[in-house]
């Protein structure tokens, strides 16, 4: 059974998803304002830039006495990437009695728990601690690190292999898993794959989720071999489109220039993954959701890049000469979290 602090935290994290894709690099807020046991305001942060959920669950009513209920620790500091005031001093100008906190907030400059019970504000944290940290795994690994996020997806066989060597891309998971993809595109700043994926598919790499926007594409093409009519580029002139390459091949370089794409030399031989990851903060990317390649794969979980792991198991079984096998350890899925997504079964978690 819920506490009522549970059920009440439990409404402001479904509030706070809603800014999935939108708020980036902010942390994805919901707010819920009770009193007398009834819900009497609610909000959460919509998009950057925008009013954080605080104020919207605080607009236009009465919260003299109230409780707060919000899922992540209230700013207190203005600077850096804010772009709106920090919501301490309006949650005690508010005349609120008590504030509810799921998760704390790793930023050193947020000092919002402790000048809320300075104000004299009765304050609780650690509802639902667990799950608002999920939530907001992207920001709070960049807060404390300076490092993106990283989520690695993979789907394989029931007996462990990802396609066949030599043919297109094959389908394996069912329909509920691959929406459940296309949320993941949605929530994550950036796509990478390897430019085996992008000759072997075609793919676009954007998300067709309704409602959904489309993460930034990176390719990992250390000699330049992504086709100009590569539906990944197809809208590269609007859409940001990095390929990560070495820089012997200027004539290619300057014909994907040319078609919109952004090339990020980094490496020397082939392009080192690590380093490619730890720059995309300084191009605004701040989480990146690796989806195609067993190369990128097995060089992601060697370098210790994954934070988070998607596999999903299909029923299917691949007998064919050429089948390739997947980069993951068998032993490695053990220590994952289980859940059947129509016919796949889903193993995910922290690495």
């Amino acid at each position: 059974m819920q506490s009522e602090d549970e059920k009440f935290m439990s409404r402001a994290l479904l509030l706070a998803a809603k800014g999935e894709g939108k708020v980036s690099p902010n942390p994805l807020v919901g707010a819920v304002l009770v009193k007398d046991g009834k819900i009497t305001g609610e909000g959460c942060h919509e998009f950057f830039g925008g009013p954080h959920a605080e104020v919207n669950a605080l607009a236009g009513v009465d919260a003299k006495g109230a409780t707060l209920y919000i899922s992540l620790e209230p700013c207190s500091h203005s600077g850096g990437l804010k772009k709106t005031p920090p919501c301490v001093p309006l949650i005690i100008k508010k005349g609120i009695k008590r504030v509810v906190i799921a998760a704390e907030d790793r930023n050193p400059e947020v000092k919002g728990i402790e000048q809320l019970k300075f104000a004299g504000i009765k304050v609780t944290s650690g509802i639902l601690a667990q799950e608002a940290e999920e939530q907001n795994e992207s920001f709070l690994k960049y807060i404390s690190t300076g490092k993106p996020f990283v989520a690695l997806k993979m789907v394989q066989s029931a007996n462990g292999k990802i396609g066949i060597k030599g043919k297109g891309k094959v389908w394996l998971s069912g329909r509920e898993f691959d929406a459940y993809s296309h949320r993941l595109r949605n929530r994550y700043d950036a796509i990478l794959v390897g430019i085996n994926t992008v000759l072997a598919d075609n793919p676009s790499l954007t998300c067709r989720m309704k409602g959904g926007r489309n993460p930034v594409r990176i390719i990992m093409d250390s000699r330049l071999r992504t086709p100009l009519n590569a539906n990944v580029l197809k809208n590269a002139h609007n859409e940001r489109v990095i390929i990560a390459s070495v820089g012997i091949n200027f004539k290619k370089e300057e014909a994907l220039k040319e078609k919109g794409a952004h090339v990020l030399i980094c490496g020397k031989k082939e392009v080192d993954l690590r380093a490619l990851i730890d720059s995309l903060p300084s191009l605004g990317i701040y989480s990146v959701f690796i989806e195609g390649g067993a190369q990128v794969a097995a060089s992601a979980l060697k370098e210790k890049l994954v934070d988070r792991l998607i596999v999903a198991v299909s029923s299917k079984k691949f007998e064919e000469k050429g089948a390739v096998a997947s980069p993951i350890p068998s032993a490695l899925l053990k220590k994952l979290k289980k859940e059947q997504m129509g016919a796949d079964t889903v193993y995910s978690g922290r690495l």
